[in-house]
């Protein structure tokens, strides 16, 4: 039996998961999915069995005890009206019953059953979607593959904390820690609703009718997000905090980019009157599409996956070969000695910031500058450019648009194209970062960093490659564990965890450049008189 959530009214609260309200406009805004599919039996929810035998053994009821007074009855019977959703338990009615727009498919009243791609279908028909706006969840990995083979995006249900985190990625919105109301989720930025809905109604021409919702998305980021619902059209709101880049600087960028090529989100308005919300903000449309938080790109085939990839990095090599003079960014940001600035800038963020000395970071704030590229080049780039900052059509392998501009900038292109791989040199349990580097990239379809690479240097024209690339890796790296000392340092709570966390970083940033003080000494010309020993005349 499966159970298949309609996005209209998907309020929950899953047992001890904590759900949000997920409004239908909220849900279509920021992905292409309706409906979110699953089984009923031990999938999300945790398996009666499971409960009724932990019952029997903790109250000394003989096993299988329950099971049978559940079968008992035939279709009639309290289980069989349960599953139905003619009555429930109180767990069940707090969970689905009230707020949930739902159909429940029997495989014993249809005769069909999972992995039949027939009861697939049947679900699809009866939620009035297609394959592609339906999320599907399973324990079993026999229904997960039919159901991906339909083209829903699948996923494989072990640890249910897990799973709905894989969720929130899939649909892009946060699933958990979300009360209804503006500002209300752990740790979120409260706005004043009556300034902004003044200037909402003023700027979009609403009526006074029209009601602004308010969700914010990444209460942990430098410049808040919110997703607000108003008037039937659903906007992003991008406001900046003190420690932030100007706002002004990336509306120009992206009113600049606007009609050339390169996908960007469509600007409504940039607001700089601080009697609206204390700072400003930037105010643009939502992009209809896919975004993925999970590299590894779960629930696609290996062919979706590579092909995904391929647009991420054709996207890439259409900003780098943007001619900045002809939309009028010749002068944004300061080309010359790119990287030597930014060396200086993140060695400067570690030591405004720094708690007890990390050797290796020390190590690399010598390192670093004496080992700079020596050939930059100069193009746009976008700072933080990776797969969780695209939105991909919502069925074919193209970027609809680039998010979170935030870090651009004249600069050199290459920090981009090792940033888009960083996910390939990490673990998957990596805390800052989830990393794809056991996870078997030929069988998952996913392009090697060397496919990347490859496939960037030829369309860009680059006959030497990338010699730099540890460089770059260390460098990143290095970026990632001062920017962690940062934020550990405001949080007393945890900081000594948070600063063997931002040592593990640097470490691994040291391995890099080893591996990088390796490639340069190999390549150094030999005399043909210094013997035998690679260290003899040093």
């Amino acid at each position: 039996m499966m159970k298949m959530q309609t996005a209209a009214r998907f309020r929950s609260q899953l047992w001890s998961l904590k759900m949000p309200s997920l409004c239908h406009r909220s849900f279509a805004a920021i992905s292409t999915y309706k409906a979110v599919i699953f089984d009923m039996y031990g999938v999300l929810i945790p398996s009666p069995v499971k409960l009724a035998t932990v019952f029997e053994q903790q109250n000394s009821v003989p096993l299988g005890t329950l099971g049978k007074a559940i079968r008992t009855g035939g279709e009639v019977n309290t289980w069989k009206r349960f599953m139905r959703g003619e009555i429930g338990a109180e767990e069940f009615v707090e969970a689905f019953g009230r707020q949930c727009s739902e159909i429940i498919v029997e495989s014993c009243r249809e005769g069909l059953s999972k992995p039949d791609p027939r009861i697939y279908h049947l679900c699809l028909n009866r939620l009035g979607v297609s394959a592609h706006e339906a999320v599907f969840l399973d324990d079993l990995e026999l229904n997960v593959e039919a159901a991906a083979q339909l083209g829903m995006h699948a996923i494989k249900v072990g640890d249910i904390a897990a799973s709905v985190k894989e969720l929130e990625g899939v649909l892009g919105i946060p699933l958990s820690g979300f009360v209804p109301g503006p500002g209300s989720a752990p740790g979120a930025t409260k706005l004043p609703m009556d300034q902004l809905t003044q200037y909402l109604r003023k700027a979009l021409h609403l009526s006074d009718k029209d009601s602004v919702a308010v969700q914010q998305l990444n209460p942990s980021q430098s410049n808040s997000l919110y997703h607000l619902t108003t008037g039937g059209r659903h906007l992003l709101l991008r406001k900046q905090q003190k420690t932030s880049r100007a706002m002004e600087t990336e509306y120009r960028l992206l009113k600049s980019l606007s009609g050339s090529g390169i996908p960007v989100p469509e600007i409504i308005d940039l607001c700089e009157n601080p009697s609206v919300l204390g700072a400003p903000f930037l105010l643009m449309e939502v992009c209809l599409g896919r975004m993925f938080s999970d590299p590894s790109l779960p629930g696609l085939t290996p062919g979706d996956r590579r092909a995904l990839y391929q647009a991420m990095q054709h996207t890439l090599c259409h900003i780098h070969c943007l001619d900045t003079r002809a939309v009028g960014l010749e002068d944004y940001g300061e080309p010359v000695d790119y990287m030597g600035l930014q060396v200086q800038w993140w060695t400067q963020q570690y030591r405004n910031s720094e708690t007890p000395p990390i050797p290796a970071m020390e190590r690399l704030i010598q390192w670093l500058p004496l080992h700079l590229p020596k050939h930059q080049r100069s193009t746009l780039i976008h700072g933080s450019f990776s797969l969780e900052n695209l939105v991909f059509h919502p069925e074919k392998p193209e970027v609809v648009a680039v998010m979170d501009w935030g870090r651009s900038r004249l600069g050199d292109p290459l920090t981009d194209l090792t940033f888009s791989c960083m996910a390939h040199c990490l673990p998957q349990d990596n805390p800052l970062l989830t990393g794809i580097s056991e996870r078997g990239l030929v069988q998952l379809g996913i392009p090697t960093v060397e496919e990347v690479m490859g496939q960037y240097c030829s369309s860009m024209g680059l006959e030497e490659g990338v010699p730099d690339w540890n460089f770059y890796m260390a460098f990143h790296l290095f970026c990632m564990a001062a920017s962690h000392q940062g934020e550990s340092k405001s949080t007393i709570a945890g900081q000594t965890g948070s600063g063997r966390l931002a040592e593990q970083v640097a470490d691994l940033a040291w391995d890099f450049a080893t591996k990088e003080g390796f490639r340069i000494f190999n390549a150094m010309p030999r005399s043909p008189h210094a013997g035998t020993s690679p260290l003899k005349g040093k």
